[in-house]
C-alpha cells in the first residue's frame, strides 16, 4: 500500500513570539512512503538508502516503528531559511507512513511526532493544525487573524541553520528585556486579531532571538527596515532566519514586495503567498 500526505511551511517567532507562535503558510512538502526491504529515500528524482540518523527516517520510525519504507519527497519549501520545512516533512513523512500501514494519522499524534523531532512546538503546531497557532507546555490552539492582512516574504539565497542561530542565543536575559518582550506580544496577538496598525508597530524590535542574531545574516535586519519604510505593518525574522515575513495590507503589498525585490537584487527572491488555513492532509 502507498501512503501520501502533505505538509505546509511556517513562520516561527513573528518577532516577540519564541518558539510559541507560528503562521502556516501555503507551500507544500508532499510525501509517499511505501513498506520496503530497507529504507529509502527519493528528493527531487534522487535516491539514497536510508538510516537512523535521517530525520526522515525518524519521523517514520515514530510513526510505524522499525517497518522500512520507501519515502518519495517532493519540497517546495525552501530549506534552512527559517519556513519550517523540517517541520512540514516530518509531518508529512509520519502521515505517509501511517497510511501506508492502513492507519489513518490523528492531529496529536502528529503534532507530538514533529514537536519532539523538532525541539520545539511551534512549527509543529502550524504545519499540523493551519492557520495561526500559539503552543506551549503541550497546549496549542489556533488564534485569530484579521481577513485584511496579507503577508509578504523575503527569501534571501544564503541558508543559516537553526543550529547556528541557536547557538547565537544567550543564556540568560535581563528583567527589563523580558518585561518589554511580554508587552510586544501582547501588542502582536491584539494587532494581528484586529489589524490595528498602532499595535502592530509596537510588537516590533525583538530582543530575546532577533537581536543576538542580527550579525549572523545583516541583511535580515535591513529588509525588515525596509519592509516597515515601504508601508508592512509588520515584519520580523521568519523562524531562525534568513527569511523575513512582513504583513502588509492588500494596498501596501506590492510596495512592500518591490522594497524587498530591489533590497535582495540577485539574493534572493520575494512572494506573497497565501496563510495555509488547513494543516497538514
Amino acid at each position: 500500500m502507498i501512503g501520501s500526505a502533505a505538509a505546509p511551511a511556517s513562520s516561527g517567532n513573528l518577532g516577540p513570539g519564541f518558539d510559541t507562535l507560528a503562521l502556516a503558510i501555503d507551500l507544500w512538502c508532499h510525501c509517499e512512503a511505501e513498506p520496503s526491504d530497507w529504507w529509502w529515500i527519493e528528493e527531487q528524482g534522487n535516491g539514497n538508502r536510508g538510516s537512523a540518523s535521517d530525520l526522515v527516517v525518524r519521523a517514520a520510525q515514530l510513526a510505524v516503528g522499525d517497518r522500512p519504507m520507501a519515502l518519495r519527497i517532493r519540497n517546495t519549501i525552501p530549506r534552512a531559511r527559517g519556513l519550517g520545512s523540517s517541520a512540514a516533512v516530518s509531518a508529512a513523512v509520519a502521515a505517509a507512513a501511517l497510511r501506508a500501514v492502513g492507519t489513518e494519522p490523528d492531529d496529536r499524534s502528529l503534532f507530538e511526532i514533529v514537536a519532539g523531532l523538532e525541539g520545539h512546538p511551534d512549527n509543529a503546531a502550524a504545519t499540523v493544525y493551519g492557520g495561526l497557532e500559539i503552543a506551549y507546555d503541550g497546549v496549542v490552539r489556533r488564534l485569530p487573524l484579521a481577513s485584511e492582512l496579507r503577508v509578504v516574504l523575503a527569501i534571501p539565497h544564503r541558508r543559516l541553520s537553526t543550529e547556528r542561530a541557536r547557538a547565537a542565543l544567550p543564556g540568560a536575559v535581563r528583567h527589563q528585556a523580558a518585561a518589554r518582550s511580554v508587552a510586544r506580544m501582547g501588542m502582536l496577538l491584539e494587532g494581528l486579531r484586529t489589524g490595528d496598525a498602532d499595535l502592530l508597530a509596537k510588537a516590533s524590535g525583538d530582543e530575546l532571538h532577533e537581536l543576538p542574531r542580527r550579525g549572523l545574516s545583516p541583511m535580515t535586519a535591513r529588509l525588515i527596515e525596509a519592509a516597515r519604510a515601504a508601508g508592512a505593518l509588520h515584519a520580523a525574522w521568519s523562524g531562525a532566519g534568513p527569511t523575513v515575513i512582513a504583513f502588509t495590507t492588500d494596498a501596501a503589498a506590492m510596495g512592500v514586495e518591490g522594497a524587498l525585490a530591489t533590497l535582495l537584487g540577485g539574493d534572493g527572491v520575494t512572494m506573497h503567498p497565501d496563510v495555509a488555513v488547513r494543516g497538514w492532509s
